[in-house]
């Protein structure tokens, strides 16, 4: 998908301006759940390296998209301000919070030019009229794509916006989704590592950090396989003969109330196209992906049509592709099973344990555009699929 750059875009669809074409067009690509993280970073690049305002113009876009991610609820700014629309880069809104929390953002494409944090403060306050929000549910974030991010750290602590602001790296905004996809971090721990930390009870700080070692240390204990208690939670009345063309791995349907694990067990939430759940079906597997964690269980988005979390299964092992037995050979595989190098691996589900969900969750507005975590008591109770992302 990232062979269509951003120059090819604009080649094709033309001009990139508000409402255009080539934005929106630019936009259901990174938006598609099957984007991956990685076709997000070099989109990044390609959009801080470049000199055409453009480049501007897809990384305002590709901020937004990482903000969608990390799990708020995203409005994409405008490009050039108007009148009557507050002319802010984006809106974030966290509802992890007691009150709704609000993010400004702007980004900036390198810091060769004076960056004040006056622009978002303007900005935030139109948005308190206009939305009629209390001041302390409402921040900014400025977003810097190349340069010395310290310059406007300094800026922002010498104005009046001090306690209300942060700054932050494009790249460093993408690490920590990477860091929130390699370790389960939950959203209402990334608002508290964007928004500012009261800087004098420091205790806030060495809560997150304690959280994230406490979570972390409980997946090192985990072992491989699910433990007896959780044996019992699916029924393995329907055999499994091992991977093979044409098999079907599904054992029939379920219930989530069925699922009689704690409720605190991991469930690790993959998407999938349409087209992927053949491999699903001849393997009782899933491919080929980057996975640190041991989740005791599978839950398998599927997108394009169908849009609902479909398929649960209690996992097995996690082996390494190219050690992986599977139906076909790996070139065989088409579309997002056959990408995979050597570090990606096999998810497989226990035999007898793969089932379509009665009741499947239906998309609301958040889906997982890749590998998320989430635990089996929400995935019990959700409604959506925003109750589990």
């Amino acid at each position: 998908m990232v062979e269509l750059t951003l120059e090819r875009i604009v080649s094709l669809a033309g001009e990139w301006t508000d409402d255009s074409r080539a934005s929106q067009q630019f936009r259901e690509i990174i938006e598609d759940e099957q984007t991956t993280t990685e076709e997000i970073e070099l989109y990044l690049q390609e959009a801080i390296e470049g000199t055409e305002s453009y480049h501007n113009r897809a990384l305002q876009d590709l901020v937004n998209n990482i903000g969608r991610r990390l799990g708020f609820e995203v409005e994409y700014g405008i490009y050039q301000g108007v009148s009557d629309t507050i002319g802010y880069d984006g809106h974030w809104v966290s509802t992890a919070t007691k009150e709704d929390t609000h993010l400004v953002v702007e980004t900036k494409k390198s810091t060769a030019f004076s960056i004040g944090p006056e622009q978002a403060g303007e900005y935030m306050g139109e948005l308190v009229d206009q939305e009629g929000l209390d001041r302390e549910q409402i921040y900014g974030l400025y977003v810097v794509g190349d340069g010395d991010v310290e310059t406007v750290s300094q800026t922002i602590l010498g104005s009046k916006y001090r306690d209300r602001m942060r700054a932050i790296t494009a790249q460093r905004l993408l690490d920590l989704l990477g860091i929130q996809t390699e370790s389960g971090l939950r959203h209402d721990q990334v608002v508290d590592i964007l928004l500012p930390i009261n800087a004098v009870d420091v205790g806030q700080l060495v809560g997150l950090i304690q959280d994230v070692i406490e979570f972390r240390d409980h997946e090192d204990l985990v072992d491989d396989k699910v433990t007896t208690t959780q044996s019992d939670t699916l029924d393995s009345s329907v055999s499994w003969d091992g991977p093979q063309t044409g098999a079907n791995a599904v054992q029939g349907t379920l219930s989530r109330q069925e699922l009689t694990g704690p409720d605190d067990a991991t469930v690790a939430v993959f998407p999938s196209q349409t087209s992927g759940v053949q491999f699903l079906k001849e393997n009782n597997a899933w491919g080929f992906v980057g996975i640190n964690q041991n989740p005791e269980y599978v839950a398998m988005y599927v997108s394009d049509d169908i849009q609902e979390v479909r398929y649960v299964a209690r996992v097995n092992e996690i082996v390494p592709a190219n050690e992986a037995t599977l139906a076909r050979t790996l070139e065989s595989y088409a579309g997002e099973q056959a990408e995979f190098d050597a570090n990606q691996k096999v998810v497989v589900f226990e035999p007898g344990t793969l089932y379509e969900l009665t009741d499947p969750i239906p998309f609301e507005s958040r889906v997982p555009y890749s590998l998320r975590y989430t635990e089996l008591g929400r995935l019990r109770q959700a409604e959506t699929t925003d109750d589990i992302l």
